[in-house]
């Protein structure tokens, strides 16, 4: 491969973003290993990864299954997504939340695509900017499972003004269930009581999400 056709020569010329997903790769894997080159080793991980859609959730023991990724590189593979996820989260953290667009937007990029339902409470200021967030549990939602005490616990510990709740439907299919329902009503009381506003719970969805404000059932 001539160098002006090398990711790194590349990236330095015309810019990181111009680089194709196996270039990208490519330059973060760096080499290639005997009668192995990094370019087919970078080609294996985009197929594996199915476009890098699962990359997120792969392990190292599973990246080490693609020929020529030991466990040095694949080490270098996860670093490099934790520094990602690590940036994101350090910029949704400076914007504010304004409307249910900007919670599916945080959402995604603080958990990626999730196979199991996330049910997280996320503290807001009174400039509506982010406090801390609190996963509170993992699975099918159930009011059983939703224990007040925590998260009006936290809110007053965080000295929030709001909580906003939100949750996952690995489905994709946003509409609110009995439980959904039944567990932000009970929620919404309580919070009333205690002088703590609850803004919304916004259920998401790939690219889509179902607002309970929006469709006036925090009343």
């Amino acid at each position: 491969m001539e160098n002006k056709q090398r990711p790194r020569e590349k990236a330095l010329c015309q810019g990181i973003h111009t680089l194709s997903d196996a270039e990208l790769a490519a330059l973060i894997i760096s080499s290639g290993v005997k009668q192995r080159p990094v370019e087919q080793i970078a080609h294996d991980l985009v197929k594996k990864s199915q476009g890098f859609s699962r990359l997120p959730d792969m392990s190292i023991s599973e990246l080490m299954e693609i020929e020529g990724i030991r466990e040095a590189k694949a080490l270098q593979i996860v670093a490099a997504l934790e520094l990602s996820k690590r940036a994101m989260r350090a910029r949704s953290y400076a914007f504010s939340i304004h409307n249910p667009n900007d919670v599916t937007i945080w959402f995604e990029m603080e958990f990626g695509i999730l196979q199991q339902e996330h049910f997280v409470c996320i503290y807001l200021n009174t400039k509506g900017k982010i406090i801390t967030h609190k996963v509170l549990f993992k699975g099918s939602l159930n009011e059983s499972l939703v224990h007040p005490r925590e998260i009006f616990k936290e809110a007053f510990l965080q000295n929030a003004h709001s909580i906003l709740l939100v949750h996952n439907h690995p489905s994709n299919d946003v509409t609110p269930s009995s439980a959904d329902l039944t567990t932000t009503k009970r929620l919404v009381k309580i919070a009333n009581t205690m002088g703590i506003q609850i803004t919304d719970h916004i259920i998401v969805g790939r690219n889509q999400h179902y607002s309970f404000k929006e469709h006036h059932m925090l009343d």
